[in-house]
């Protein structure tokens, strides 16, 4: 099954499949006790004048809509047909404006530089990854952030999601490497952490590579 099928599947299954929680879209750090990266996030963008951001593989929107509402100019990007319905729809309700992109991100390439590049939850599903951070960081304006969250090989993928290509990355391998010279602002890994964002697989478990690198300028 390619990984647009699998996610079209499950976003029209579901209300909302991510980021269920009534304070997904709020300003606050201390409003995502479960969730470092956007604690981390929050805190960077917070303090830093608002420009372009962009949001590869974004799913139902929730980063999107959140950077939207911070007073971001807002590209989203996501291969699931009915998951860029959902983000339109999200945002129309919560007062964002989001420009929604259908597109493989292995393929995409953006148009222009942003302060802020997001890609969470989707590179291990990328099997060229060098690609698509090269796009990333060619994208970024100097001084701007890149946000990452990826599956690590510390742990086996779990069985339960073995319906689609799965393709992960080392704690300290390519992904990581390639932002060598950029400087980390979070680099995080994260261990055999229980999956408790959806509810349609068995209880398993993940380990992730979370980072926030900054481009030098």
């Amino acid at each position: 099954m390619s990984v647009a099928a699998y996610f079209d599947g499950l976003y029209g299954q579901h209300e909302r499949y991510w980021w269920r929680a009534k304070e997904r879209y709020s300003a606050r750090a201390e409003d995502y006790p479960c969730s470092l990266l956007a604690q981390q996030t929050l805190r960077l963008v917070g303090g830093r004048p608002v420009g372009r951001a962009l949001d590869l593989g974004a799913g139902e929107g929730s980063d999107s809509i959140r950077l939207a509402l911070l007073g971001y100019a807002v590209d989203a990007v996501d291969v699931s047909e009915v998951g860029a319905a959902k983000i339109r729809r999200f945002a129309g309700e919560a007062g964002a404006k989001v420009s929604v992109t259908v597109a493989d991100i292995s393929e995409f390439r953006p148009s222009g530089l942003y302060e802020v590049v997001i890609c969470n939850g989707v590179l291990h599903y990328v099997a060229d990854k060098e690609a698509v951070v090269n796009a990333m960081q060619a994208a970024t304006a100097p001084g701007g952030l890149n946000v990452i969250s990826q599956w690590s090989s510390y742990t086996p993928v779990p069985a339960c999601h073995d319906r689609v290509p799965v393709s992960v990355d080392d704690e300290d391998g390519l992904v990581v490497k390639l932002y060598e010279h950029w400087q980390k602002e979070l680099l995080y890994f994260e261990r055999d952490k229980p999956e408790t964002a959806h509810g349609d697989l068995p209880p398993h478990s993940h380990s992730h590579v979370k980072m926030i690198a900054r481009r030098p300028g």
